[in-house]
């Protein structure tokens, strides 16, 4: 999958910003791979907040959501590796 974002100006200058501050001024790593592990961190961080709010609820207000969201399998997996040297066959969404 290829996702295309387009920046404005004053966006591009707050990227270049960002990934400066997050990976110094000589980091190696180019917009493509820096955007994926923002990204895939930003789900990962979603997933947690999300897994929070499910551990905190009823057994009822678990099941009436899944029973909402229709079929759930239990074995579901999300495995997002966010190491510099990774490639886009090595993140896996299964389910």
């Amino acid at each position: 999958m290829k996702i295309y974002i387009k920046l404005n100006k004053e966006e591009s200058s707050k990227w270049t910003s960002i990934k400066s501050a997050v990976m110094g001024n000589d980091g190696k790593m180019d917009d493509g791979e820096f955007a994926k592990v923002m990204l895939f961190r930003g789900l990962n961080g979603f997933m947690d907040d999300l897994n929070n709010a499910m551990d905190e609820m009823s057994e009822e207000e678990k099941a009436e959501i899944l029973k909402e969201a229709g079929s759930v399998d239990d074995d579901v997996s999300l495995e997002i590796p966010v190491a510099e040297d990774e490639d886009n066959e090595n993140s896996e969404i299964s389910g």
